[in-house]
């Protein structure tokens, strides 16, 4: 573990500082001219556990450095680099290529599968980031990530999960016409069934492990554009052309 003893006086330096985001456990700086955040947490507890701050991905803010308080010996925040995007709480811009939108995810999805054991608690909207710069998908705030075995498999799940949140939040899929199609049902059942395992418990990890599809968004994805194609009798591009009314 990578950690930095720090005076106090640095980090109520940090508080008068730019706030690029604030949630339950902390808040987080951009010191000025640099590329990296600070997230200093609420509560300084000794015991608090922080792990993989020996990993390094360009898409995954890993700790850098764990900050440790001089005068109590608890846990202060942690240093991470700064990546850039949309958080995509909102779905994705309306002008997005569908196509780009596969090959980003199918990056970050064979990232996740990477890490190896990692369990990527917290995996929500709010802490994945859409860089339409680079065209890549951003993982932060791993703060409550932590060691389990095969964890990156529910890892991947939740990701899953979370990405056709954004979609159907970017297409109006409340009011979508087309989702009694036979393949779309089925993988629609699917992510209720991580839903489930995920929230509420209900399942035993065997069951789940069965219908584990890693492609699960891509194969989605997929099947909407081919339906939707077919429905409007050309062949769509963008995410707005999964809009239907």
């Amino acid at each position: 573990m990578n950690t930095v003893l720090v005076d106090r006086r640095i980090v109520e330096e940090l508080r008068y500082g730019y706030v690029v985001g604030s949630g339950k456990e902390g808040r987080c700086y951009l010191p000025e001219d640099s590329n990296e955040i600070v997230k200093i947490f609420h509560i300084w507890l000794g015991e608090r556990k922080l792990y993989f701050s020996d990993r390094k991905e360009i898409q995954i803010a890993y700790p850098k450095e764990i900050w440790i308080d001089k005068e109590s010996g608890s846990i202060v925040g942690y240093l991470m680099p700064y990546l850039g995007g949309n958080k995509i709480s909102y779905g994705f811009l309306k002008e997005l290529f569908l196509s780009e939108l596969r090959q980003a995810y199918i990056n970050i999805r064979l990232t996740i599968l990477k890490q190896k054991n990692v369990y990527m608690n917290d995996l929500c909207l709010d802490n994945m980031l859409y860089d339409y710069k680079l065209k890549r998908i951003n993982l932060i705030d791993t703060s409550r990530w932590y060691p389990k075995y095969n964890g990156h498999y529910d890892s991947v799940n939740e990701f899953n999960c979370q990405m056709m949140y954004a979609l159907f939040r970017s297409m109006n899929w409340e009011s979508f016409p087309l989702k009694e199609d036979k393949v779309i049902k089925e993988l629609y059942s699917l992510l209720l069934l991580y839903e489930d395992y995920f929230e509420k418990k209900h399942i035993g990890k065997k069951n789940l492990e069965e219908v584990f599809i890693p492609s699960l968004f891509s194969e989605f994805l997929t099947r909407l554009e081919k339906i939707v194609s077919e429905y409007k009798g050309e062949k769509i591009e963008k995410v707005k052309d999964l809009v239907l009314k």
